[in-house]
């Protein structure tokens, strides 16, 4: 392999801008749809790639997208880093530790994710026949693993798709991305063992062990001491350097790719030590939502589209395309995770109501099937058409879990619980400069108005944003929790003229507050009423109008208006 030349560079430039061009165009138009971006970037690889450009003008496509070593590795390098920072990105939009605290529930849904797809997949997989096995003698392994990427989710689909219908923030999104997390970590766990094993050749019991020591002793060390030297690293930053200097996410670059080397010098795949990076720097408390957010739009504007692209390009799925392996994958994959989350959010103790959102919520495979099946398939685990039956079965899933999950939310909406606004429920705050003081008013004025305690109440405001943000972006921001001496559902709304600082994804301040109490005996509740606030607000002359009216009347019936079907009718004040 000799140098890299000027015309190298010129047609990686090319190549660089096209993909990524072309990538954001189509992604802008499956945007419009409320489809995922992923699928764009994989079908612009696969129009530029030997599929069709290849077929319809080769030397064209030859011409632009070379076999040339040198002009492979160039583009592959940029690809790998998408693939990475994905996985490090995933990883930073975990928290850890406020998740371990809310364990219970989260780890019974989780263990029945993990363990009914595998018991459902397996069976199913392993009588494949040996056409789609590199090698039939490591039917096990093989097995073994495609029942493990059967229970993976896709969490930042899921994520994405449930802030968008604004039920994110809610206990119920809460419980499905603790639940998500949990899946994700022990995931990558077991699939990075099983890499390891299949890398060597052979199942040694001596050699299993040593690196289920290293993988589990690794993990744990990140998640414990790791997690303390990076929070005073990003404190120093901080108090010392400050926000605005673009150091916490250089900080961030760094530290991703020493986990990345790490991580393969004792054995383990990069792509596991760019995971846990992630999450360590998403431990550290001066990681606000603007931060992860900024990490996001990053690696999402640039990187990203240029991985999945590559992969379409270096496949030719026409020649591999299996339809009824396909139908096996996506049916097996979407069945054992659907009932999976099902059954364990039943064992949970899960309302009815809440069922179906949680179940759909974990049915998507999304880009974490892609990436563990690109690994699979450059590390010779698995043939073309496996590779290409997993992205495809993956999409499919991706593609109906959005209009999916928007039925079931928008059923959910229609038998909306009733609750409590009345025309003293709106306040103007203009003395207020921190989130704890608003957060103190309203709870007084429930505490008030229901007859609660008024530190009872603000403790479990309190608890609930500490476990995340109910800011949604936007000056908006839905406090919430469930009230056990509570018979009814409240909300007040409350103007702040002073921006409040809230730890918003985008950094704005936060001038229009809904509080959110629901009795916990009525737990779909709050999603309902979360859901239907999101869609009104959804509408730019209603929040234009919130944001540029004072009079409490006409905020009340502007509100009222939009809510007029679930809201209570009181002869009297409460």
């Amino acid at each position: 392999m000799g140098p890299i030349t000027e015309h190298h560079l010129m047609l990686f430039l090319v190549q660089f801008a096209l993909l990524l061009g072309a990538c954001k165009v189509v992604g802008l138009a499956l945007e419009k749809i409320k489809q995922p971006t992923i699928l764009g970037d994989i079908l612009v690889g696969l129009f530029l790639g030997p599929a069709i450009f290849g077929q319809y003008a080769p030397e064209l496509q030859s011409s632009l997208f070379p076999k040339d070593a040198i002009q492979l590795g160039m583009l592959g390098t940029v690809a790998w880093f998408g693939n990475l920072f994905l996985l490090m990105e995933t990883g930073l939009e975990i928290n850890f530790s406020r998740i371990w605290h809310q364990r219970g529930k989260a780890i019974q849904l989780s263990f029945s994710d993990l363990l009914l797809p595998v018991l459902i997949s397996f069976p199913v997989i392993y009588f494949l026949p040996d056409k789609y096995m590199i090698d039939p003698s490591q039917r096990v392994i093989f097995s073994l693993f495609i029942a493990t990427i059967m229970t993976i989710s896709a969490l930042p689909v899921a994520i994405h798709a449930m802030r968008d219908l604004n039920i994110l923030k809610s206990d119920t999104g809460f419980l499905i991305v603790s639940a998500l997390t949990i899946n994700d970590i022990i995931g990558w766990v077991v699939f990075t063992i099983i890499l390891g094993i299949f890398a060597h050749g052979s199942i040694e019991i001596l050699f299993v062990i040593k690196l289920v020591a290293y993988t589990v002793l690794f993990t744990v060390f990140s998640l414990t001491v790791l997690r303390k030297v990076v929070d005073r690293a990003m404190t120093f930053i901080h108090e010392k350097i400050g926000n605005e200097t673009g150091y916490k996410t250089t900080f961030t670059m760094i530290f991703g790719m020493l986990m990345g080397a790490l991580t393969l010098r004792i054995g383990i795949h990069a792509l596991f030590g760019f995971f846990l990076a992630g999450i360590v720097i998403g431990e550290a408390k001066h990681i606000s939502e603007k931060d992860r957010n900024l990490m996001h739009r990053m690696v999402y504007s640039i990187f990203v589209p240029i991985f999945f692209a590559k992969i379409g390009l270096q496949l030719n799925i026409l020649a591999h395309l299996d339809w009824l392996l396909i139908a096996v994958m996506t049916t097996v994959g979407l069945f054992s995770r659907f009932i999976a989350a099902y059954v364990g959010a039943k064992w949970a103790g899960q309302d009815k109501a809440s069922l179906m959102t949680i179940a759909i919520c974990h049915s998507p495979g999304g880009e974490m099937h892609i990436v563990v099946a690109m690994l699979a398939f450059s590390s010779g685990l698995i043939n073309e058409s496996i590779f290409i039956s997993i992205i495809t079965a993956s999409l499919i899933s991706t593609i109906i879990f959005g209009p999916w999950l928007s039925f079931a939310v928008r059923k959910m909406r229609k038998d909306l619980a009733k609750f409590i606004f009345s025309r003293d429920s709106v306040l103007l705050d203009a003395q207020s400069s921190e989130r704890n003081e608003v957060l103190h008013k309203l709870s007084a004025y429930v505490a008030h108005k229901a007859d609660l305690n008024e530190e009872a109440v603000f403790g479990e405001i309190l608890h609930r944003e500490k476990q995340v943000s109910t800011a949604v972006g936007n000056g908006i921001s839905f406090p919430h929790a469930r009230m056990e001496s509570l018979d009814h559902c409240m909300i007040v709304f409350l103007k702040t003229t002073k921006g409040i600082e809230w730890d918003s994804p985008d950094g704005r301040p936060v001038t229009l507050v809904f509080l959110i109490l629901t009795p916990q005996s009525k737990p779909s509740a709050q999603l309902q009423i979360l859901q239907t606030l999101s869609f009104m607000l959804k509408d730019k002359k209603i929040l234009e109008g919130l944001r540029s009216k004072d009079d409490l009347g006409k905020l009340w019936a502007m509100i009222r208006g939009q809510l007029a079907g679930s809201i209570i009718e009181l002869q009297k004040s409460i």
